[in-house]
């Protein structure tokens, strides 16, 4: 069967049982939530169906907010997936873990789970990652290098290699104690992260052309589609909940000055786009 032809991510809703010190939304999380749109499964799945039937199967991810905090989360994913695969879902996995790891199916769900210090203890958190991998679902094993977590890093690492597992530092994007971040790492956090010294020139794509939109759309939680998560409110483009609803029509410059989360698709070659590469996992 041939892969997807579009990309959505589906931001669920501005909603977590967390509160990470380095989250996007940290302290913004009362003022996004006003815009949470909250529908049933049978109207999500006449959204998703419609998308079907104009672009065939789409690879979806989900993040939010804490994606299994959304009501009947797990009977969306059961019936989502029945048309729309390969679905990854990003969770802190501590809502509804043993319900979803007995009822979906890892053929066409997966589960990248986030490490978070602030709320984990690290034997608890590997203990349950070994026990959603042993059940046969893939995904990354994510840490936010956030400044704090420094110290530790070393010793994580070690702790989930030694246990078997990769995981994926991800660089803080932000300020902490007066110093702005990833400018702020030093040699050895960026040896460590993977950043090397032209790692920021990389993440700079203002100007060129993008498939963001066109071929893949960020979902938000009220219901707008937007090209994606850096650019936001100001490229929204259409209404999900819309019967008339359609990507763009073809790629667009990109706006943005910095990108870290490779949710796009830059096309280096107007002349030549299929030389970008596939973005699908």
């Amino acid at each position: 069967m041939s892969d997807p032809a579009i990309r959505i991510t589906w931001n669920i809703h501005w909603s977590c049982n967390y509160r990470c010190s380095y989250c996007f939304f940290d302290g913004k999380w009362a003022e996004y939530g006003r815009r949470n749109v909250y529908q049933t499964v049978d109207e999500w799945m006449g959204h998703w169906k419609r998308l079907y039937e104009k672009y065939g199967r789409a690879y979806v991810t989900i993040n939010g907010g804490e994606p299994f905090a959304y009501p009947n989360f797990l009977e969306i994913i059961r019936r989502l997936s029945k048309i729309h695969w390969p679905i990854n879902i990003t969770t802190n996995t501590s809502l509804h873990l043993p319900e979803f790891l007995d009822t979906v199916d890892p053929e066409r769900v997966s589960l990248s789970v986030s490490f978070h210090p602030q709320y984990h203890e690290i034997e608890a958190f590997i203990e349950r990652l070994e026990r959603i991998r042993s059940r046969g679902f893939k995904g990354c094993n994510n840490f936010v290098a956030y400044p704090p977590f420094l110290g530790r890093l070393n010793a994580t690492l070690d702790r989930f290699v030694a246990a078997g597992h990769s995981l994926k530092v991800i660089p803080f994007v932000g300020e902490h104690a007066g110093v702005k971040y990833p400018e702020g790492y030093n040699e050895e956090h960026k040896r460590l992260l993977g950043m090397k010294d032209d790692w920021m020139e990389h993440k700079r794509h203002r100007g060129m052309l993008c498939r963001a939109g066109h071929r893949s759309a960020l979902l938000l939680p009220d219901g707008n589609v937007t090209r994606c998560g850096q650019i936001g409110d100001r490229a929204i483009f259409g209404r999900f909940f819309d019967e008339s609803f359609e990507l763009m029509p073809e790629p667009a410059p990109c706006d943005v000055e910095f990108c870290p989360c490779d949710e796009w698709k830059v096309i280096p070659d107007e002349k030549a786009p299929e030389k970008a590469g596939a973005w699908l996992p």
